[in-house]
């Protein structure tokens, strides 16, 4: 979990309006899915990482981290897409030997599927790595006229990620303290698991209900108008980021075509 907690430092994508890189972001993830080759988004996807390291300076480690769970979840993905695709050129000659059969079609199928993945997570790791939550809310409250109730919920929500992760690290060295973390195999494992959950969700609901108090006792929502102690703002930067980023996924989807012609 701590993989997707934003990385604290001072650049150029970190001083943008959070709601800038979420408009990147969203239909990012949804252009991705529109091309039928598996090239246009792995080069989109290194756009965005290099964006990342570059613009971000966010290092190397806490991009590749993420994107190493993505290529991870993508090989499920991946064979099951080639195994089980029925579409055009299904029917074609083998590459492999055997029973299975898997023309040029199936395997060109799931590298697409696999890249749009790593796409969809290389740009989602510009939004995360380089976006206080804190801006977040506030840009989402003050910019896109988010309910006050339900952004501060969002933030707490995203707060607890860490906390539980914390939470969770202190009850497995508590159980094994206590001698209670033996046997090897999934059913020891499923136990485990179950001697985590109940204190873990016991934590979580106490420390929930101190927060709820204290909100009550500060008087939240209590006033129709309220002011901010942390201000956004959309400046010039964040129109020449978008159309800086427009450009650069034109120019690389038409040597893509250009490439392939």
């Amino acid at each position: 979990m701590r993989q997707f907690v934003w990385h604290e430092a001072d650049s150029p994508l970190h001083r943008l309006n959070p709601l800038t890189k979420l408009a990147l972001a969203l239909p990012m993830a949804a252009v991705v899915t529109l091309f039928n080759e598996p090239l246009t988004p792995l080069l989109l996807g290194v756009v965005a990482a290099l964006t990342t390291r570059t613009l971000g300076r966010v290092p190397w480690p806490n991009i590749l981290r993420p994107l190493a769970l993505a290529l991870l979840l993508g090989f499920g993905l991946f064979w099951s897409s080639v195994v089980f695709y029925a579409g055009p050129g299904a029917d074609g000659p083998s590459l492999v030997p055997g029973p299975v059969s898997i023309a040029p079609a199936s395997l060109l199928f799931g590298l697409t599927v696999v890249c749009r993945l790593l796409a969809i997570f290389a740009t989602s790791m510009l939004f995360v790595l380089t976006t206080n939550p804190i801006d977040l809310v506030a840009a989402l409250i003050q910019q896109a006229r988010l309910p006050v109730r339900v952004g501060y919920a969002v933030f707490a929500a995203y707060r607890f990620v860490p906390l539980v992760h914390e939470e969770l690290e202190n009850i497995q060295a508590a159980h094994h303290v206590r001698g209670g973390a033996g046997g090897r195999g999934p059913l020891a494992r499923l136990r485990r698991m179950f001697g985590f959950a109940i204190p873990l969700l016991a934590i979580s609901v106490r420390r929930a209900e101190r927060v709820a108090l204290a909100m009550d006792a500060r008087g939240f929502g209590g006033h129709r108008h309220r002011t901010y102690y942390r201000q956004t703002h959309w400046t010039s930067a964040d129109l020449w980021f978008l159309l800086g980023a427009a450009l650069t996924c034109t120019v690389t989807i038409l040597a893509v075509r250009q490439l392939a012609a």
